[in-house]
């Protein structure tokens, strides 16, 4: 895993507030999940995704503590930099913006789908989604984040 930071201990917020799943278009503007875990000792590492090429760098993080991992990506397009960041991880948090459509810096549930073997997740959260997903929340396999939702470890 790359190293970030300082090798000393620090203590990793017990708190972590994710952006909004809905589309940059909604009213809303609350977080959508919060992820509670706390740690004396952490290892915060960044992979870069891919999401344009102004108002970088744009990165996923990798964050083990306690012998657990959390990822998070925001948004990118399929990059393979994403299996490393978050195999066997406990928790991905991961963007899927579309159900089946590709589009320049976002990344689709269907390519996501197609890679979940190789990444190999205890647990998917899917966030950053359109209508297009939004709409389809009823068929999804994978716990999808919302305005509220609270994950503890």
């Amino acid at each position: 895993m790359p190293a970030l930071g300082s090798s000393t201990p620090a203590m990793l917020s017990s708190v972590v507030v994710l952006p909004a799943p809905l589309a940059p278009s909604s009213a809303t503007t609350s977080p959508a999940c919060t992820v509670r875990l706390t740690s004396r000792t952490t290892g915060v590492a960044p992979y870069p995704v891919v999401h344009g090429e102004s108002g970088g760098p744009f990165l996923a993080y990798r964050i083990e503590a306690e012998g657990r991992t959390i990822t998070y990506s925001a948004d990118t397009e399929w990059t393979d930099t994403l299996v490393p960041a978050a195999r066997n991880a406990d928790l991905f948090i991961c963007e899927a913006y579309y159900y089946d459509r590709v589009v320049k810096n976002h990344l689709d549930f269907k390519t996501l789908e197609k890679h979940l073997p190789e990444i190999a997740p205890k647990k998917l959260v899917l966030t950053h989604m359109s209508d297009d997903m939004l709409g389809r929340l009823d068929q999804l396999p994978h716990t999808t984040a919302r305005d509220g939702l609270v994950i503890e470890f």
